[in-house]
């Protein structure tokens, strides 16, 4: 891949905080298709526009590379192959599948092998590395081991040692047990390595392990990579498994292993909340407390659309996609439908409120879809609820300002406890009264401005009474925005933006080029000409050539997620 502008030639010539003959260079890396996630998309657009030159590294859903634009910013998306976890799946079914995957996984554990060894890691996790190593390069020990650990027998024996192992392993021996972050790894390594980054910014936990060894290995003695890890939750909040759960309580430690190996190694450390930046310090003896960037939506300051400035024109309208008129009660929820979300509740809800309608913003194919309108069925309230697909991020505010109530039923565990997830910024900026459920933050915050409702989580009746309570006073809730004590000011992307540009600064002691033109926040298929070679993959064949896609057509970008 032809690194696009200011990748190459940077050195040092602009070290401390002066201007550099060409933009830094800044690799985003995402473990998803970038589509779905508002964060990584604000952050690329907007550090972009500030004169920084942004790529975006996300996860291809095929076996091609697909580049994109995002405003000013590239976005490429990296086909990852899986010569570490389909090698290690195959093996353990055994046959002839495991012996022509071999190669392949030889060489990768050579890779991570060496760069365990550049890099550190605790001993434990060196040697069995060093193990992992030995046996793909020697077939028949590795045959031997893998049929031991085959059939009932085998099977709870290789779980138990695994368990062992990873109660062992300070860092929940995740190397072991997550070959997805190896494929991830060695997928992403030639793209970020031929773009020459002056900055990492690793998103979410499944890359702060990546984006800290990529940024060890290509430093140099006379340039050296800074790595920033933005954590986007909690992650010891973010699945609480019972006691008994033993492969559950695995899988969070290994997650939770890989964040702190790796945090402490940041050059900063980002996160969305206070709350959560306050945990980090606490959980991993951090030395700077993180910067918040709070999940806050984008605001257009240009007069575009009828509602006034700030308020860019919708291309849809929520109530028309409804079928509804103006004068209908109106709740609206958006983003991710999982169980953890509490949309059962608000649903359940539906049944004590009359003449309620509920629209639910919901991504294509969402999995969660079907059981929640099956629910809606047995309530008989299906025909109270609406499910429409996302808008562009930049278009959310005005088009959930047309519902009469914001809804954020979501379930008490500790990462929402300590959360302000961009919904509840988004329903701010669109004026809505807001009901929420009892987590903390979001509770505190909603009795602080007085914009609205609290209710007990998974408590459909306790939803359903706060929400008569809005409808019942809605001019009051309303006037919050009206007056002096307006919770919107300062609550916009554009300030948040404006911390990260100074926090870019402060860790490369670099300015930015010039500014440039925003352009729109929506993914556009990047024209033809730009396509470039993405260089030499860490195992023979990987190399390939950005596709195109067939017609020059926007992909929808949903409304902000991480939520």
């Amino acid at each position: 891949m032809t690194p696009p502008e200011g990748a190459a030639g940077q050195g040092e010539a602009g070290r401390g905080g002066r201007l550099a003959a060409t933009r830094p260079r800044v690799v985003m890396l995402v473990a998803n298709g970038v589509a779905g996630d508002s964060r990584v998309q604000k952050v690329a657009w907007s550090m972009a526009a500030a004169g920084w030159a942004v790529t975006l590294l996300g996860r291809a859903p095929a076996d091609e590379f697909e580049r994109y634009r995002l405003g000013a910013a590239d976005v490429v998306l990296v086909p990852v192959p899986k010569p570490v976890s389909g090698y290690e799946r195959a093996r353990r079914r055994g046959g002839a599948a495991a012996a022509k995957l071999r190669p392949a996984y030889r060489e990768a554990r050579a890779v991570l092998s060496a760069r365990d060894a550049a890099t550190g890691g605790g001993a434990r996790s060196r040697v069995a590395a060093r193990l992992r190593g030995l046996l793909a390069a020697h077939p028949g020990a590795d045959g031997l081991v893998a049929r031991c650990g085959r059939g009932p027998v085998g099977g709870a024996a290789r779980q138990s040692a695994a368990a062992a192992f990873g109660a062992a392993d300070r860092h929940g021996g995740w190397r072991s047990f997550n070959p997805w972050f190896a494929d991830l790894e060695l997928a992403l390594a030639p793209t970020v390595r031929a773009l020459e980054p002056d900055l990492i910014h690793a998103h979410d936990f499944h890359m702060v392990g990546i984006g800290a060894r990529l940024a060890a290995e290509l430093s140099t003695p006379q340039r050296r990579v800074r790595w920033i890890y933005d954590a986007h939750e909690y992650l010891r909040g973010r699945d609480v498994p019972s006691r008994w759960d033993i492969r559950a309580r695995m899988r969070r430690r290994m997650l939770v292993g890989v964040e702190r190996e790796y945090i402490g190694r940041a050059d900063a450390v980002v996160t969305v909340s206070d709350g959560i930046a306050d945990r980090l310090v606490r959980d991993h003896g951090l030395g700077a407390r993180p910067r918040v960037v709070l999940n806050a939506p984008v605001v257009d300051t240009r007069d575009r659309g009828p509602e006034g400035p700030g308020c860019p024109a919708p291309a849809r309208d929520l109530r028309a996609d409804c079928g509804l008129g103006p004068d209908v009660p109106l709740l609206v929820y958006s983003g991710g439908m999982s169980p953890r979300r509490g949309v059962a509740t608000a649903i359940e809800a539906l049944a004590g409120l009359a003449g309620v309608h509920l629209a639910l913003i919901a991504r294509e194919q969402d999995p969660d879809i079907p059981a929640l309108i099956q629910r809606a069925r047995e309530r008989a309230v299906a025909d109270r609820v609406h499910v429409v697909p996302y808008v562009p991020v930049d278009r959310v505010v005005p088009y959930i300002s047309g519902a009469t109530v914001g809804l954020v039923p979501i379930l008490r565990l500790p990462n929402h406890e300590l959360s302000l997830i961009t919904k509840y910024f988004e329903y701010l900026h669109a004026a809505l009264p807001i009901v929420t459920s009892d987590v903390r933050e979001m509770a505190a915050q909603t009795r602080r401005l007085g914009v609205g409702e609290v209710f007990r989580a998974g408590d459909p009746d306790g939803l359903a009474q706060a929400v008569r309570r809005v409808l019942a006073d809605l001019d009051r809730y309303r006037a919050v925005y009206q007056g002096p004590n307006d919770p919107r000011p300062g609550s916009s992307w554009q300030g948040q933006a404006s911390r990260l540009d100074a926090l870019y600064r402060e860790v490369l002691g670099l300015r930015p080029g010039p500014p440039r033109a925003a352009g729109e926040l929506m993914l556009l298929p990047d024209r033809p000409e730009r396509a470039g070679k993405p260089g030499q993959g860490d195992q023979p064949g990987q190399a390939g050539q950005l596709s195109q896609p067939a017609a020059a057509e926007p992909v929808s970008a949903p409304p902000a997620q991480v939520r």
